[in-house]
């Protein structure tokens, strides 16, 4: 064959989608090589393409591989290529979007773990059983709820290396720690498992909440929940600066004068008394406390705000009458009272002491696993687990679904729809995974006292998203 080089403009070779076989077929010229419009020599050269290109065969012909040429039949000869048959496989790998994964012996939330994967972790998938994988863990038969796994579909072709396992991750952007990032969506605020409005819901953040943010990707907040990475739409998140702590505890407008730090201050108001959030009668109630609660008095009140103690819950100031503290001891069978408002209810002794030693804590951080402040923090279920047994009922630790589904914990279910009262021990379900999943003690009729992240604090039942997630309460 006669071979002639021509000066050549850019060519487009597009291949069909046609496979030669089982496998597609990639031809790499060893030589500078005439394509022509037919299977033969005599046809006509349509053009001469460089030494070493690529080219995608259609089918082979005797001994000439037909291919596409600007969308069109052309055809070479197979004794100037070099022909690389490259086999496409497909392969799918099953890896844990979250931090935690729990991996369970039966397919049910209750049943037994066998240990936790890190976010990331590859695993060894048998076949799918309803909501759940089952898996190959440690040589044995486990299961791994599906909500909590993504599934990559990739192919792989037989010349090239296998594809990664571990997903890209979006670039994070550094954010100014200096601020304060709340939510600022009445609604409440959905975080996602990615920062894409088409990812799956972890959980719905109330209106205020106070968010951990560790970074920026596009127009979403990467925040810490519950241990977790989740997502955010920055449009809805509300960046303050972070207010200079005072050198002395203050409310704006109010006078205070200091007290004596040495004293013991106690409640010695038998149906409970209310901390306000100003020095008025008339102002919003925050909490109650129980009688012979002991509280952190921090100054009393002066001018025309006189007749209150300033007192410490957690990070924040709030007020007490006076006529309620005593520095002396108290009865510890209170007299016979009218009832108190429906709005308050005081609950047994025992959940008067849990709740009183639980208020110490406001503020605290959410800590994932811990049932102690010596760790830092607690998580929800540890909190109640701490409080109860240092107001001394002995309770086991266990998960929030142990404490709901086993009755020798914290007794039997009692339904969402009671009218709770104070020390009721509240629970919900599918906040981050299928089943009972939170756990808090009430304050009053709505408010109740629990360790969500980031921190310790107080929310409200009447809430939308608690409202939703209610499961039950259980009462001692």
């Amino acid at each position: 064959m006669k071979k002639t080089f021509l000066a050549l403009t850019t060519i487009a070779l597009i291949s069909s989608t046609g496979p030669v076989s089982a496998a597609s077929t990639t031809l790499t010229l060893t030589d500078n090589v005439n394509i022509r419009s037919a299977a033969s020599t005599s046809a006509k050269v349509i053009t001469t393409l460089k030494k070493g290109t690529k080219l995608t065969a259609v089918k082979k012909v005797n001994s000439w591989y037909e291919i596409r040429y600007q969308s069109k039949p052309a055809f070479i000869t197979s004794a100037y290529v070099k022909a690389t048959t490259v086999k496409t496989t497909t392969t799918t790998t099953y890896i844990t979007n979250t931090d935690a994964v729990n991996v369970r012996q039966q397919a049910t939330t209750s049943s037994k773990s066998l240990g936790k994967l890190a976010k990331n972790s590859v695993l060894t998938v048998t076949k799918k059983s309803g909501d759940w994988y089952q898996i190959t863990y440690k040589k044995q038969v486990a299961f791994i709820h599906a909500s909590l796994v993504d599934k990559k579909t990739v192919k792989v072709t037989s010349t090239s290396k296998p594809a990664t396992t571990t997903p890209v991750k979006n670039v994070i952007k550094a954010v100014d720690r200096s601020k304060i990032y709340t939510v600022n969506a009445k609604e409440g605020l959905n975080a996602r498992t990615a920062a894409a409005t088409n990812a799956k819901i972890y959980k719905t953040l109330p209106h205020q909440t106070v968010l951990d943010v560790t970074g920026a990707v596009d127009s979403w907040y990467q925040v810490k929940l519950d241990g977790k990475e989740a997502y955010v739409a920055s449009t809805y998140v509300k960046a303050s600066t972070k207010a200079s702590p005072p050198t002395t505890p203050t409310t704006p407008g109010v006078s205070v004068t200091p007290v004596d730090a040495s004293k013991t201050y106690r409640v010695n108001a038998p149906t409970g008394l209310n901390v306000r959030t100003l020095p008025s009668t008339s102002s919003k109630v925050f909490t109650q406390v129980g009688h012979g609660s002991t509280v952190n008095v921090t100054g009393e009140t002066t001018g025309k705000d006189s007749g209150w103690y300033q007192i410490k819950i957690g990070t924040g100031l709030y007020y007490v009458a006076k006529s309620y503290i005593t520095t002396g001891s108290v009865t510890t069978t209170p007299p016979v009272t009218p009832p108190p408002p429906v709005t308050t209810v005081p609950g047994s002794t025992l959940m008067e002491r849990a709740i009183s030693i639980g208020q110490q804590y406001l503020g605290t951080p959410y800590v994932w696993g811990s049932s102690s402040p010596v760790n830092g923090g607690f998580d929800c279920s540890g909190f109640v687990n701490y409080t109860l047994n240092a107001a001394g009922y002995a309770v086991g630790r266990t998960n929030v679904n142990g404490y709901w589904n086993d009755d020798r914990y914290l007794g039997a279910k009692l339904s969402k729809l009671r009218q709770p009262k104070r020390g009721d021990i509240i629970f919900f379900e599918n906040t981050y995974a299928a089943g009972p999943t939170h756990i808090g003690i009430m304050l009053n009729n709505d408010q109740f006292i629990h360790a969500n992240e980031p921190a310790l604090g107080i929310s409200r039942v009447s809430e939308r998203y608690w409202t939703q997630k209610l499961l039950g309460f259980k009462s001692l």
